[in-house]
């Protein structure tokens, strides 16, 4: 089964290159041989086959990504497609999959939404050069922020056309929600066009927001004893390593590895609730891994704290709070865990995430979580590492402020006159609240 990742706009390209030198740096490094046996090693070897497979075409021994770079700018794709920038990299970006536009979309959706219809048969065909290359294909993964022009306008009609050309592959489509304090003026009603387009299309919504990232990383940076500003390589290695943990194989209790869609399978309980948000822990910076050890009971601890106060975050947490104040309700949940580490987490998360108060009230407690597990290779650098994916009402706060924001202009009939004039009218951005709130109202009956 492969994967192809729809890199689009500024932020889906330095994301979706993040995500491919992740990928290589947990598959070709950080192997414990003092903890390999000759059955790890065999284990480890299929990992790595089953990733690259994945994610990558092998061809005269080069990898050459599954991925469509897609921007209507060439400062970022220059950046990616640099001889000298390829040449460090284990991999490599194919030429015939990148389309580069000359004009931008003006931070409008209107018009990257106009630039998608331009250059669908571009974007079509380059999608059915991977498709050529791979057995076949279980799994999209557009990455692209909501705040921009590209990502969101393009990105979403990307996305419907990949939707009809592909109507039996799982569109798992990662979002990046702009900061509270705004980086574009009308990135609010981007924000709102984009979600409503998306959640028509996709299957599922991986929830990123750029507020929670930057606290993340401002928490790391001052934790690794370098005194200087976050920037955007710290947020993207973020967001990368909590995907990554996502994407890369995991194993049944069989021990054998399941594929992506019986994951999401496991999440999405109902058509209708698409959202998805992954916590992880350990929390730590690359200086203080080598001086940290873990019990997984504290890891669940953690993750069920964090779940309790509806927090990314492990810092800050109100440990007063008991499960039943509980400010966030859950449909469906999956814990991988990846660790040499063989003890079984049964137990510790019966006791942690077998709370009645944490999920609505038509689940059964057979159905609240979904476990699954590697054992024989930590991920990256961490002696132990947890991902908790979850589909929940946390991120409904951050849709809720999205449509107040594009209520307040609206009402104001503010900056309309940049999305008409690519006919992009008022019963749009109607159709687009309406969608929005009923996801929202949805959310929160559970």
């Amino acid at each position: 089964m492969s994967c192809i990742v729809l890199q689009l706009g500024q932020c889906g390209n330095q994301v979706g290159q993040h995500v491919f030198d992740t990928l290589i740096e947990d598959n070709q490094t950080h192997v414990n041989t003092a903890k390999s046996t000759i059955t790890n090693r065999s284990s480890v070897d299929e990992y790595v086959r089953n990733s690259l497979d994945r994610f990558f075409i092998q061809y005269d021994n080069k990898l050459i990504a599954r991925a469509l770079v897609i921007d209507t700018e060439l400062k970022v794709i220059e950046q990616l497609m640099n001889e000298k920038a390829q040449a460090k990299r284990h991999w490599y970006y194919e030429k015939k999959c990148v389309f580069e536009g000359r004009l931008g979309s003006g931070n409008n959706w209107a018009c990257g939404y106009r630039n998608g219809s331009l250059a669908e048969e571009h974007i079509l065909e380059k999608l059915r050069w991977q498709l050529e290359h791979a057995d076949r294909v279980d799994t999209i993964l557009p990455i692209l922020s909501l705040a921009g022009g590209t990502g969101s306008g393009l990105g979403a009609y990307a996305v419907e056309c990949i939707r009809d050309e592909l109507p039996r592959s799982f569109l798992l489509t990662t979002i990046v929600v702009p900061y509270t304090s705004g980086e574009v003026v009308v990135q609010n009603y981007n924000s709102l066009l984009t979600l409503s387009h998306l959640y028509h299309s996709t299957d599922a919504l991986l929830v990123f927001e750029n507020d929670i990232l930057q606290q993340y990383a401002k928490k790391l940076v001052s934790c690794s004893g370098v005194d200087r500003p976050t920037n955007i390589h710290d947020m993207n290695n973020i967001l990368t390593r909590h995907l990554c943990s996502f994407l890369q194989p995991i194993a049944k209790k069989d021990h054998s590895f399941c594929e992506m869609n019986y994951l999401l399978e496991q999440l999405l309980p109902h058509t209708f609730y698409k959202l998805l948000t992954l916590r992880c822990v350990p929390q730590l910076s690359d200086q203080a891994l080598d001086f940290s050890t873990y019990k997984w009971s504290s890891l669940i601890k953690t993750l069920s704290q964090m779940y309790i106060n509806n927090s990314y975050l492990d810092e800050g947490l109100n440990w007063s709070l008991k499960p039943f104040q509980t400010r966030t309700k859950s449909l469906a949940n999956v814990f991988l865990s990846r660790s040499y580490d063989k003890e079984d987490l049964d137990n510790e998360l019966k006791q942690y995430f077998n709370q009645p108060n944490f999920y609505s009230s038509f689940l059964s407690s057979s159905n609240y979580y979904s476990a699954f597990q590697y054992r024989d290779k930590s991920y990256l650098n961490y002696e132990k590492y947890l991902s908790f994916v979850s589909n929940c009402q946390t991120p409904v706060a951050s849709l809720d402020r999205i449509v107040n924001k594009s209520w307040q202009l609206f009402g104001q009939k503010a900056y309309l006159h940049h999305y008409m004039k690519y006919d992009i009218d008022e019963q749009v951005f109607l159709n687009g609240f309406v969608q929005i709130e009923q996801v929202i109202k949805s959310y929160n009956q559970l």
